[in-house]
């Protein structure tokens, strides 16, 4: 199999860009053999200080680190090492600005080795697998909204109340803080077939478009599903736009 990647980026209408994503090169056949296709995706907590930074270090330091991996390790293990390495590096950076505590980004990362799909997140970005026509989301938020759906769960409150809960979006695990808080990721590798379609993004396009509006998007070819994603986003011209991010990986049977 091979991947084909896409990607876009937009301020949407706020002041400064605390998106940011990153690619392996995905044309470095030794590489990919040993490591296989990397992509990672970060959104800098506004409400934190330094939003920008964590994010651009989030992500240069996952895939520094990545790109270490030795023949001995699994693909998962280099993960784990990549992410953590990530938290630390932000963790540092919160120091040495002066904001021990408060500085934070997500981060959404999926490495594609031998046909089968390794991913980690931490936070509310999201990743995506599209198939045969259907659309899931394979991480689980790290927000509030998860402990109110407990809670309805429980009877102890309403739906209607979680749905509403001002606070239902508070992120409760992000890359900032040691150690981290929680992490998702999938347990055992995911086989993916001919003609999959994953979808890495930030809130601000999830939150924006519907199951239809992204699916009719990824029909595109990668490079222009994720701009007509963006696209999509900002034809709706919502007056307080956060910054948006997508990065799509179309997994393609290998050119004979």
């Amino acid at each position: 199999m091979k991947v084909l990647p896409g990607n876009a980026i937009h301020i949407g209408r706020r002041q400064q860009q605390q998106d940011a994503f990153a690619l392996s090169d995905f044309s470095d056949g030794d590489f990919v053999a040993h490591a296989g296709c990397v992509a990672v995706v970060a959104d800098g907590i506004g409400g934190l200080l330094h939003g920008a930074e964590a994010a651009n270090i989030a992500v240069s330091r996952f895939l520094e680190d990545y790109q270490t991996k030795f023949h001995a390790q699994t693909v998962s293990e280099a993960l784990d090492d990549a992410l953590l390495a990530a938290n630390q590096a932000v963790c540092d950076a919160g120091f040495y600005l002066g904001c021990p505590e408060r500085i934070g980004t997500t981060l959404i990362a999926a490495a594609i080795h031998q046909g089968q799909l390794h991913w980690r997140a931490v936070g509310d970005s999201h990743l995506y697998l599209c198939r045969g026509g259907r659309l899931s989301q394979l991480n689980a938020d790290h927000n509030f909204a998860r402990q109110l759906q407990i809670l309805v769960n429980e009877g102890i409150i309403s739906q209607q109340e979680a749905d509403t809960h001002p606070e239902r979006q508070a992120l409760e695990a992000f890359l900032g803080v040691n150690p981290l808080a929680d992490i998702a990721r999938n347990r055992q590798p995911l086989p993916l077939q001919n003609g999959d379609i994953l979808l890495l993004c930030t809130d601000g396009v999830y939150a924006e478009l519907s199951v239809d509006e992204i699916m009719a998007c990824l029909c595109l070819a990668p490079m222009m599903a994720a701009q007509a994603l963006c696209d999509a986003v900002l034809a709706k011209q919502q007056p307080h736009q956060d910054n948006l991010t997508a990065v799509v990986l179309c997994v393609a049977e290998t050119d004979a």
